[in-house]
């Protein structure tokens, strides 16, 4: 079956109206994207204490950003991470 606009089109020729469809302009990318999961609580707290015994204070994002650089330098693919921007 045909789409709506298709539908939309024909009803419209039919009824000898002319339909004009505007080009929608393109989304930029995001800033940035959501990357989760859900775990068990064990795991929030073991990243809270992580947190807790830094010199350096970092938030969870920094923490979590470090973990993913430390994966991708793993498997050799270049770190994404820069930190906070």
């Amino acid at each position: 079956m045909g789409n709506k606009s298709t539908l939309a089109k024909g009803l419209n020729a039919a009824a000898g109206k002319t339909l004009r469809i505007a080009a929608q302009p393109s989304k930029p990318a995001p800033a940035t994207v959501l990357i989760g999961g859900h775990y068990p609580p064990i795991v929030r707290r073991a990243l809270l204490m992580v947190q807790a015994k830094q010199e350096v204070p970092r938030n969870l994002k920094q923490l979590l950003g470090e973990a993913i650089n430390d994966l991708y330098a793993k498997y050799g693919v270049p770190q994404p991470y820069k930190g906070d921007a």
